[in-house]
């Protein structure tokens, strides 16, 4: 699957990322949150626009697709019953 403009992705902060909203933005210190394509660089590099679970938002360019921090996955399809 091919990332393009408007589809959501799951971002991996930084320690760094993390450490920010907790001290000064008003937000808990998420190891995975939701993100916006804004950019596409190419199948594996995208910038985002990260929604943080607080006040404002996370700009970030050039991430590559992985499971590291600072890197972006496509999210996991649930199976599981809601109940």
């Amino acid at each position: 699957m091919a990332p393009t403009i408007g589809r959501i992705v799951l971002y991996h902060t930084t320690e760094k990322q993390r450490t920010d909203m907790k001290n000064s933005q008003n937000c808990n210190e998420a190891l995975l949150l939701p993100a916006m394509v804004v950019a596409v660089w190419s199948p594996t590099t995208i910038n985002l626009k990260v929604e943080k679970d607080g006040e404002g938002c996370l700009w970030v360019t050039s991430a590559m697709e992985g499971v590291e921090e600072g890197q972006w996955e496509w999210p996991r399809i649930e199976t599981k019953p809601l109940i």
